[in-house]
């Protein structure tokens, strides 16, 4: 079993696709370098042993919880079938990713090879993402420090100015989803009993103090105040 399981994972390895090997109980057993180079994992061996659903996806692209049930690619697992369809992945970053993938039986007893390319990463219109895609955008990755509106274009392939002109047509704007994303995940991560500066960061703030002051001019108060009203 041990020689069939390295034969496996040299093979796995060697294919320039990303392939990703689900083992017993659904758990990531192996991932190859293509795989974690797109995913955004400089190591992909960090993720061996995860649940792989939570790691690929365990929120959907409009930050949603996603139950393990739902996914198909549970499904297929489960039943040990060989389908493929399209799903949206969660990069490390947060960042949603348009994939076809497929599942495939292995000849280890309970593991399962799940093959996948990406697609077009954020939907356009003409060129042009839609009020929606970046909303899914923001969604998805507000919880990263290093996102803002400059990113968000950078990932739609189109200027700052005309992520702001999208938005701006429907009465929005980045900057402003962006925060109310944070806060909202904030409040939801202070109804739970975290502390105040791990809320600030674990939301996507930078530091405390912005978080602060942003929270006290949406909900009227504290972050403090509020975790104890709530506790």
């Amino acid at each position: 079993m041990a020689v069939l399981e390295r034969w496996m994972q040299a093979v796995v390895d060697a294919v320039p696709q990303p392939l990703w090997v689900i083992g017993p109980g659904g758990a990531v057993a192996h991932v190859n370098e293509a795989a974690g180079r797109l995913l955004g994992y400089s190591d992909a061996r960090r993720v061996v042993g995860g649940p792989s659903h939570e790691v690929l996806h365990g929120h959907r692209a409009d930050g949603s919880a996603y139950p393990a049930h739902e996914c198909p690619i549970v499904h297929a697992a489960a039943h040990g079938g060989d389908p493929r369809c399209s799903e949206v992945f969660v990069t490390r970053s947060g960042r949603p990713l348009d994939v076809a993938w497929r599942v495939t039986e292995l000849p280890l007893p309970e593991h399962l090879l799940l093959s996948f390319e990406p697609q077009t990463a954020v939907p356009v219109q003409g060129g042009v993402p839609s009020a929606s895609a970046l909303r899914a955008q923001i969604a998805a990755r507000h919880r990263d420090p290093e996102f803002g509106v400059d990113v968000l274009a950078r990932d739609a392939h189109v200027s700052v100015r005309t992520v702001q002109a999208v938005l701006g047509r429907v009465g929005e704007s980045p900057a402003a989803l962006i925060r109310e994303r944070r806060l909202a995940s904030a409040e939801v991560l202070l109804r739970e009993g975290m502390p105040v500066a791990a809320a600030a960061y674990g939301a996507g703030f930078r530091d405390p103090g912005t978080f602060a002051r942003a929270f006290r001019r949406r909900f009227g108060v504290t972050p403090g105040a509020f975790a104890r009203a709530a506790g």
